[in-house]
C-alpha cells in the first residue's frame, strides 16, 4: 500500500531504503515487493560487538505493478 500511495499519489519516481545485512528475513520481504538492490555499505554498522553490512534498495515507479488502494478518493 504504502508503494502505491507512493507511486500514483505522490507521483514519486523512485523509493529507496537501507537495511542491515543480518535482517534477511526484510531483505527477501523487499526483494518480494519488488525493491532491488543497488549498493552495500561494507561494515559500515556496528551493532552489538560486531559489524554489519548497511544494503541500500530501491524500486522504481516503472518496476511497480500493483494496484492496492481501493478508495481513490484519498
Amino acid at each position: 500500500m504504502l508503494l502505491d500511495y507512493g507511486f500514483n499519489y505522490l507521483n514519486l519516481h523512485e523509493i529507496q531504503l537501507d537495511v542491515m545485512s543480518f535482517n534477511e528475513r526484510a531483505i527477501r520481504c523487499y526483494e518480494k515487493a519488488g525493491f532491488k538492490q543497488y549498493g552495500r555499505r561494507r561494515e559500515s554498522e556496528y551493532v552489538n560487538g560486531k559489524y554489519y553490512d548497511r544494503i541500500s534498495m530501491d524500486i522504481l515507479k516503472s518496476e511497480f505493478k500493483e494496484n492496492y488502494i481501493k478508495n481513490k478518493n484519498i
